[in-house]
């Protein structure tokens, strides 16, 4: 009977100072049992007030910077403000306004205008490639010569 009477008392104690440690820990235990707030399916995703910009520049003025997103000729035109806070660079140096030639492709980012407002450019790239047009259709195959022979010879 002793023996499970220690038995019992060291487990006890083991568990104790489980707790213990535990709660020497609140900053990790919190982290641990914290739930995610990743979204779920079905919970609408939060909005953003930023957006990515790419595109061909058709007009650009100290106010306003237009552009199309392809060379096809009914491409949509669309129209950015641009004010003093826009940022201007060409790869990973600054740029300027006057850097900025109608015909090359920009690439940047946007922030939504609030109620009637033009959306307004943040930070534009002058020093963007052109993104290559996907292949409408993939060429045929070539056969091999061992794999038509083999076909003649099964036919």
């Amino acid at each position: 009977m002793k023996m499970k009477h220690m038995l019992l008392l060291a487990a006890l104690c083991a568990v104790t100072s489980s707790i213990t440690a535990h709660a020497a820990e609140p900053k990790k235990a919190a982290a641990a049992e914290a739930p995610k707030t990743a979204a779920k399916k079905g919970e609408p995703k939060a909005k953003q007030d930023t957006y990515p910009l790419y595109g061909k520049v058709v007009t650009i003025t100290s106010r306003t910077l237009t552009i199309v997103r392809s060379d096809a000729a009914e491409a949509e035109q669309s129209k950015y403000a641009i004010n003093a806070s826009t940022e201007y660079v060409d790869g990973e140096k600054t740029a300027t306004i006057e850097d900025v030639k109608v015909g090359s492709w920009v690439g940047g980012s946007v922030k939504k205008g609030e109620g009637d407002g033009n959306d307004v450019v943040l930070k534009l790239n002058i020093g963007v490639k052109q993104k290559s047009a996907k292949k409408a259709s993939k060429a045929p195959k070539k056969k091999t010569a061992a794999k038509s022979e083999s076909k003649k010879k099964a036919e």
